[in-house]
């Protein structure tokens, strides 16, 4: 066994003393939702008919302060608060392109409440000056407060009521640059909150007027009822992401009683900054040897491997990421998320609600289970404390929930709090909240005394797994263990670990390590498999798809996964050539600095290598040839899975696999391999026929 570090830096850990970029609130982009075009018959004489239209906007930038905590950013908290005088909310709607040549004629503010004390109207609506950021807007740093209400205070919030409130200050919303707005509650003594994510963000719908002459407006026609506001488009899709393009049919999510779950790490989303990949922040400050001010410069960088690169998005990106990767995971088969749950506030505890709304909003069947991380801050918390957190993410719709009804909730490392603790946030979300859960105690070590120690609380057990080959494929029969002790098992996948600022790695051997860890899981008939991890970069242990390995390595995981939920192997319907390698030889030594990186991660069982392997997914039989450097290699290849590895060597590599003397598949890979590196590498590239 050995022992997991979360070498996370300091700008990513949403701890209340780690946290760096708070989750933003809703959308920016207009919605056009409808056009009216007035009856000739309504034009005045001698003048020009006027087009109208109606536009909503979501907000660009939701916040809260507080004078309670004048120095506090209330902005990580997935939810905005208004009250009398304490707490006011802060939006802001981009206007600024609607043009000085359109005319507001009616605007109204559309605000989800989502808890509410008032027992009268009371919503106070102000104009407010735009030039703030909600990542630093404070209640000290906070626009000067504006007498003048555009609103009329008739609204009383009601919990899960959406309120429409028209604007009667038509000056207060621009055209040619942002429009803000602050929010109280006339009330005393109440506490109301509005919902700031999703679908049921703040909006702002405006009807606007263009064209036609100085004489009377003609009157708008009536417009229908209010169609719900699109959520931000989720990125455009990387062509060789499409499922439909894999050599096999992929089991869907939900499909098996068998499932699926990868583990999520909220601290690497998909994107930090909204900015092109190249000049991001995983480029300037993660990947970049001086980045954060060159505090991991002697290990070359904190990370060696990144999400895929996007271009810039408008509108709530953040929450169209999360839609992003539950679309990118459901397509592979997986049938959810294990979200590590580090903390109870901050940025990962938001990107892990708001990954709760992702997933119940794909309409893939697509789940999610909390995922209690007792190394993390969220250990010191009371039980009481975390129940309460947890209940509210079992009030998701996408929380996973046993056909019993139980919700299941899961851990790392178990063994780290008592036995008496955990029973205890049973006890809590029971008695407190009416909540069942069904826990799965997933050590890092699961060792018979564990193992028998937490049978009687638990639903499932389960192992955080090995790296290596020898190891994986060697590891006791831990299903038939839990199977007798009357649980289930989830069984651990993993594709390799690599540790920079710990100078260590496990030798996975290609995607040996991949390939051996379902041969256990299949072979044992465990219940669950836990793939570690979706997204934990710090170790390089990604599935999903990255610049160093695109969607091979979710490519070959959909095989096993299909035949581990099915019961069979998939029928392979077309070619497809995987290829794996390291970018420089094991004992490479670095230009740039003198870290050497030893693969002691877990022992030595499987020694280091230098190979290239190439992963045939063939209809039938084939020739596989491998370039390597200007060196050429070949081996036979059967119809059906199968890997063969070749040496590796500096210089470029490309395979093809020939058929009958027709290339069926080829593929070239990205990555040049050299004997003497900048920093060193460990991690595996990977590159597929499909693309990257």
């Amino acid at each position: 066994m050995f022992a997991k570090v979360r070498r996370t830096p300091s700008s990513v850990i949403g701890t209340a003393k780690r946290s760096r970029t708070a989750m933003a609130a809703a959308t920016a982009g207009a919605v056009l939702l409808t056009v009216f075009a007035p009856a000739a018959a309504n034009a005045a004489p001698g003048s020009t008919a006027a087009t109208k239209s109606e536009i909503v906007l979501a907000a660009s930038d939701a916040t809260w302060v507080t004078a309670r905590a004048t120095a506090a950013a209330p902005n990580k908290y997935p939810y905005l608060s208004v009250t009398r005088s304490s707490d006011r909310t802060f939006l802001k709607f981009d206007t600024s392109n609607i043009g000085a040549d359109k005319t507001v004629v009616s605007a109204t503010l559309e605000l989800t409440v989502r808890t509410a004390e008032a027992s009268k109207p009371g919503v106070q609506v102000f104009a407010a000056d735009h030039q703030w950021s909600a990542d630093s807007l404070t209640n000290a740093n906070r626009p000067a407060a504006k007498s003048d209400q555009v609103a009329a205070t008739s609204a009383t919030a009601v919990a899960g009521k959406t309120l429409t409130i028209p604007i009667t200050s038509l000056g207060a919303v621009y055209r040619t640059k942002p429009t803000a707005f602050e929010l109280g509650y006339e009330q005393s003594y109440v506490g109301n909150t509005i919902q700031k994510l999703g679908n049921a963000a703040p909006k702002l719908r405006l009807v606007l007027s263009s064209g036609g002459s100085a004489a009377a407006p003609a009157p708008i026609a009536p417009a229908p009822a209010p169609a719900p506001v699109a959520p931000a488009p989720a990125p455009a899709p990387v062509t060789n992401g499409d499922p439909s393009k894999l050599s096999f049919a992929v089991s869907a999510p939900g499909s098996s009683a068998k499932k699926v779950f990868a583990h999520y790490f909220p601290p690497y989303p998909v994107s930090i900054d909204n900015k092109e990949g190249s000049a991001d922040y995983y480029a300037k400050n993660y990947l970049s040897p001086s980045g954060e001010g060159g505090k991991f410069a002697a290990y070359g960088g904190l990370l060696r491997d990144r999400p895929l690169e996007r271009s810039p998005l408008s509108g709530d990106w953040r929450f169209a990421d999360l839609k992003s990767e539950v679309k990118q995971a459901a397509d592979a088969g997986i049938d959810g998320f294990t979200v590590n749950l580090m903390g109870t506030s901050g940025r990962n505890w938001t990107q892990s609600v708001a990954l709760m709304e992702a997933a119940e909003q794909s309409g893939r069947n697509f789940t999610v289970v909390p995922n209690v991380d007792v190394t993390g801050s969220i250990a010191s918390a009371s039980p009481a404390t975390i129940a309460g957190k947890l209940a509210e993410l079992y009030r998701s719709p996408a929380a996973y929930r046993l056909s019993s009804g139980e919700y299941v909730l899961s851990s790392f490392k178990a063994e780290n709090k008592s036995v008496e603790w955990w029973s205890e946030i049973k006890s809590r979300l029971k008695n407190d909240y009416n909540i069942n859960v069904a826990f799965v105690a997933v050590f890092l070590n699961a060792s018979d005394a564990n193992m028998k120690k937490f049978a009687p609380i638990s639903y499932g057990l389960g192992n955080w797994g090995l790296r290596s080959p020898k190891s994986t494929l060697n590891m006791s029969n831990f299903a038939a263990k839990a199977h007798n002790l009357g649980k289930k098992w989830m069984s651990p996948v993993a594709v390799q670990d690599e540790r920079p600022t710990a100078n260590i790695y496990a030798e996975a051997g290609n995607t040996e390590t991949l390939r051996n860890g379902w041969k256990r899981a299949i072979a044992d008939d465990a219940d669950f498999v836990q793939l570690a991890t979706w997204n934990d970069y710090s170790e390089s242990t990604s599935f999903a798809p990255s610049e160093a390995h695109g969607y091979s390595f979710l490519d070959i995981n959909a095989y096993y996964l299909t035949q581990f939920k099915s019961g069979n192997a998939p029928k392979i319907t077309s070619d497809s050539l995987y290829v794996t390698h390291r970018v420089h030889p094991y004992a490479a030594r670095p230009t740039q600095n003198s870290q050497v990186m030893r693969p002691t991660l877990e022992g030595t069982s499987t020694p280091p290598r230098d190979t290239v392997e190439v992963v045939s997914v063939l209809t039938a039989p084939s020739k596989v040839t491998v370039t390597i450097g200007g060196k050429t290699y070949s081996a036979d290849a059967p119809a059906g899975v199968s890997a063969v590895t070749f040496p590796l060597g500096a210089g470029k590599i490309t395979a093809a696999a020939v058929r009958g003397g027709a290339t069926v598949s080829k593929v070239a890979s990205p990555f040049t391999v050299v004997n003497s590196p900048e920093r060193l590498d460990m991690q595996y590239f990977a590159a597929s026929s499909r693309g990257k």
